[in-house]
């Protein structure tokens, strides 16, 4: 009787969730739009080729503001920017740009991730950190990257400077993933040197960790229309696409943690405070700390 039960009360728990989608996806758009198919909306329509695109031609067809659901989330469109503007003056809190996250596929941590007072919070804590006397510090880091990655092209050129059979985007990537692990992390990996041995183990992991970070991001970017179905948990965690992406986030959470309980324990030992993104938010919680670092 008590499985009989349990089995009836999670049928019951799935079937209500299911008639709150339904009747949320059913529900009027607050402002003209495509409708889409019901239930769906228009999570079919927008492939990611092509979305920007279709954006641009809703906007002609329906005006500046108008709206369109993804499955049972409802999301508006506003062209005109001082409209943008006064919402977010005229909001006390809860209504803020956000570029990713809506979903919850990452952890709500972090000012990128983060909405409400969670994001006020990071907001007030990270952009003077961010700001142009801070950010001076780190010139000279910018510069041996930027000689670094102008030394790699050179060597890669002929006589006569051209550059034959080179994936220029890939060594923009390694180039950006060496800047951000030194002025965030305060590590110097080198990744751009195939040459470097220093540290080489750490280094290895580090880029594969980031990587596969990466690509997993982009993935998800690439298919955020099928959110609801590429969530942190089974049966989605069979696709080896979700799986990998979710592996790679515990693995930049588990690197991030060992960088920060290290340097924590160096500072303890007095050692002096860098110019780098960790030592200025060493004091925050670790888990807003560790995704103001990454993101």
């Amino acid at each position: 009787m008590t499985i009989g039960g349990g089995v009836a009360l999670l049928l019951g728990v799935i079937i209500g969730k299911a008639l709150k989608t339904v009747a949320d996806a059913l529900k009027p758009l607050p402002f003209p739009g495509p409708k889409g198919v019901p239930v769906f909306g228009v999570a079919f329509v927008l492939d990611p080729n092509t979305a920007l695109m279709r954006l641009c031609d809703w906007a002609k067809q329906f005006g500046g503001t108008y709206a369109f659901r993804v499955f049972s989330t409802t999301y508006v469109v506003i062209k005109d920017s001082k409209t943008i503007k006064q919402i977010l003056k005229d909001s006390n809190k809860g209504v803020f740009m956000r570029q990713m996250n809506t979903l919850s596929l990452l952890p709500k941590s972090g000012i990128f991730l983060t909405d409400g007072d969670a994001w006020k919070y990071n907001r007030r804590t990270v952009d003077p950190i961010i700001a142009e006397p801070n950010v001076r510090g780190m010139v000279p880091i910018m510069g041996q990257m930027s000689r670094r990655l102008a030394n790699v092209v050179s060597a890669l050129a002929d006589p006569s400077g051209n550059i034959h059979n080179w994936e220029p985007h890939k060594l923009l990537q390694l180039a950006a993933l060496d800047f951000t692990v030194a002025t965030h992390f305060g590590k110097d990996y080198n990744l751009l040197s195939p040459l470097d041995t220093n540290g080489s183990a750490e280094r290895e992991n580090v880029h594969k960790t980031f990587q596969n970070f990466l690509e997993g991001f982009d993935f998800i970017l690439k298919h955020i229309q099928l959110g609801p179905f590429i969530q942190n948990r089974y049966p989605f965690k069979l696709n080896k696409d979700v799986a990998k992406f979710y592996s790679a986030v515990d693995n930049v959470e588990k690197y991030s943690k060992e960088i920060i309980a290290r340097r924590q324990e160096e500072l303890k030992k007095g050692a002096a405070p860098e110019c780098n993104i960790l030592d200025k938010l060493i004091f925050m919680g670790k888990q807003d700390l560790i995704w103001n670092l990454v993101t």
